[in-house]
């Protein structure tokens, strides 16, 4: 009996790695391509996607500047940018800063908004939603379920069928 609770921790325990290496391998998805997936991708959180959408950049003004661009797409209203927390409360904090990710993410779970990255390892670290190039230089989606739970998200479930998950 012992044994088999053994194996069964095993196999998750090489899961995990797998997914971690997996999300390790992307590299960071570079400020068009970040900025179009995140207007995609808004429309499948139910919340978010219901009303005007405003948008805090942590950290890149590269960021910024291409979701200015796309003001009025997505019911996006506003981008705002800084080098530290917002001082009122986005729709959704992109985070570009590795650096201010704990406070960042602390942030999004007490706010309940939707925490984004184009650094691929940071959705591993706990950011919601993730952007980076992987094989191929094909764009990917990755999304962290338990910090998506922990920001009270409310997500279409098609959106698991095109994101690379973890827990």
């Amino acid at each position: 009996m012992m044994c088999k609770f053994k194996s069964i921790f095993l196999v998750i325990g090489i899961l995990f790695s797998v997914n971690n290496i997996l999300f390790a391998q992307t590299k960071e998805a570079p400020a068009p391509i970040a900025a179009a997936l995140l207007v995609k991708v808004i429309g499948f959180e139910k919340n978010i996607s219901a009303g005007e959408i405003t948008i805090y950049v942590l950290g890149s003004s590269d960021i910024t500047a291409e979701l200015r661009k796309v003001i009025g797409t997505a019911n996006i209203k506003s981008v705002q940018t800084g080098s530290s927390l917002p001082s009122t409360k986005p729709s959704i904090l992109f985070i570009a800063d590795e650096g201010k990710m704990a406070e960042a993410v602390e942030y999004t779970r007490k706010n309940k908004i939707l925490s984004v990255t184009n650094l691929p390892e940071l959705v591993s670290k706990g950011v919601t939603l993730g952007f980076g190039i992987g094989k191929a230089d094909k764009p990917i989606i990755l999304m962290n379920l338990t910090s998506s739970a922990e920001e009270s998200l409310d997500w279409n479930p098609a959106i698991m069928k095109v994101a690379q998950t973890t827990k």
